[in-house]
C-alpha cells in the first residue's frame, strides 16, 4: 500500500517523538526503524526527517549530541527532553481522539 503524503506529514512528528522516547537515535536509524516497524509504509528520506529533527530541537522537544564511533564517522544522536515527553503525551492523546472519531464514522452501520 502506498503512503498518502498528507497523512505521513501529519503523523511523522508524533512517530519521531515516540521513537526517541524508547532510546536516543541518529537520523538514519530513525528512518530505518520507521520503515521496518511500519512494514515499509513509512519510507522517509533524509530531506523529510532532518528538517523535522532540527525544528524539534529548536522547540526544545529534543536535544542532540555528537557521538564518536570507533572506525566510523561520528553520528548526531537525538534525545527526547522532558518537554518532548509532555509534547508526545499531548500528541498521543490528540491522535487517539482523532482515530477513535474516524473509526466511529468508518464503522458506523448508518452513515
Amino acid at each position: 500500500m502506498k503512503a498518502d503524503p498528507q497523512l505521513v506529514k501529519g503523523t511523522v512528528r508524533l512517530l519521531a517523538l515516540r521513537l526517541l522516547e524508547r532510546e536516543p537515535m541518529y537520523g538514519y536509524q530513525m528512518i530505518q526503524h520507521l520503515k521496518d516497524r511500519s512494514e515499509g509504509y513509512f519510507q522517509l528520506g533524509e530531506g523529510a526527517l532532518y528538517p523535522l529533527l532540527h525544528e524539534l530541537e529548536e522547540q526544545g522537544f529534543v536535544r542532540a549530541e555528537w557521538r564518536e564511533q570507533e572506525a566510523r564517522p561520528r553520528r548526531r544522536y537525538y534525545h527526547l527532553t522532558a518537554k518532548g515527553k509532555r509534547e508526545l503525551a499531548r500528541r498521543r492523546e490528540t491522535w487517539q481522539g482523532f482515530t477513535k472519531a474516524v473509526d466511529l464514522i468508518l464503522e458506523a452501520s448508518h452513515v
